[in-house]
């Protein structure tokens, strides 16, 4: 893992702001400590992703926010931006209070109750 220098470093790169939504970033909060306190908590973000040939050191990492970091796994920008779009989408159909706005707060109560599943399983 990283050392506090390197983290510094890390954190440094955007001044302390997530790379993706500019959400502002506590130094100390690194890693997901308590998934209840996540304000400020943040990762390093692997800009290339190791799994697909990035490298491992400080050069190849931002700071990313635990929330956006989680949200990004392994997608690339093309992926990502479809994700955002969709995202605008729903929230649009969503404040309209629709038929298909109903189902997708249930669909996204639902994903929020299969994470929080997981979430306890690789905590115990």
């Amino acid at each position: 893992m990283f050392s506090e220098k390197i983290l510094k470093k890390i954190f440094d790169n955007t001044s302390g702001y997530c790379h993706f939504c500019g959400d502002p970033l506590k130094l100390a909060k690194y890693g997901m400590k308590d998934v209840n306190d996540l304000d400020g908590a943040w990762e390093a973000d692997h800009i290339h992703q190791k799994g697909k040939g990035g490298n491992k050191d400080e050069s190849n990492c931002l700071p990313a926010c635990v929330r956006c970091n989680r949200l990004r796994w392994h997608r690339k920008g093309d992926e990502l931006r479809e994700i955002i779009l969709l995202g605008l989408v729903a929230k649009k159909e969503i404040k309209k209070g629709n038929a298909l706005g109903i189902k997708l707060l249930e669909l996204k109560k639902a994903r929020l109750g299969e994470n929080k599943k997981r979430r306890r399983k690789s905590l115990s």
